[in-house]
């Protein structure tokens, strides 16, 4: 027994163009052949129109004997450009269509939406999880947090006073009279005697 082997993208694209060949190869045989069918006619419709046309030139002049046989030549010509022109867009059209049916359509997108898809499956697992865990562990849990306790207030009798001329001010009994620039508590005068 041999071992299996798997073909390349090459021969597998090989493969499939073949395929589409072998699909599409009687449907340009007919439209060659339907082309030169259409084409027959139209040259012998051509032919039967110029050969009247040839004979009565001959009787009628020598001279107009070789314009005529330039008209019939061209006349001929155009009817064979026709026919080749139909057998053109004949391999055409059949050329196109091969190479819509041979090139393959791209997925647009695949991996993101693979992505996204397992994301959401992932957190809907996970939150149904949480839920059938989390009801078991609410009732059990506590805290070991204590808080710590308030401070204790402060006296209201403050010896040591927030700087020395608050201390000054606290060790009189009675509270002074209030001064100001117009009134002074006490009255210095000042005078240059001593020279």
């Amino acid at each position: 027994m041999g071992l299996r082997k798997k073909k390349s993208l090459l021969d597998q694209a090989g493969d499939t163009v073949n395929g589409y060949v072998e699909q599409v190869r009687p449907q340009v045989e007919s439209a060659v052949a339907t082309a030169r069918e259409k084409a027959g006619p139209v040259l012998a419709d051509v032919r039967e129109k110029a050969t009247p046309v040839l004979a009565d030139a001959r009787e009628k002049a020598g001279p107009a004997v070789a314009t005529g046989a330039a008209i019939a030549a061209e006349k001929i010509a155009v009817g064979a450009s026709m026919a080749a022109e139909k057998a053109a867009e004949a391999a055409g059209a059949a050329a196109e269509k091969v190479a819509e049916v041979a090139e393959p359509e791209k997925k647009k997108g695949g991996k993101l939406r693979k992505l996204l898809l397992l994301t959401g499956i992932a957190a809907v697992a996970a939150f149904v999880l949480t839920k059938v865990k989390g009801s078991k562990e609410s009732d059990s849990w506590q805290s070991s947090y204590t808080p710590t306790p308030a401070p204790a207030p402060r006296s209201e009798d403050d010896t040591a006073g927030a700087s020395p001329a608050e201390a000054i001010a606290d060790q009189s009994e009675s509270p002074r009279p209030v001064t100001t620039p117009e009134d002074p508590s006490d009255v210095v005068e000042v005078d240059d005697k001593s020279k």
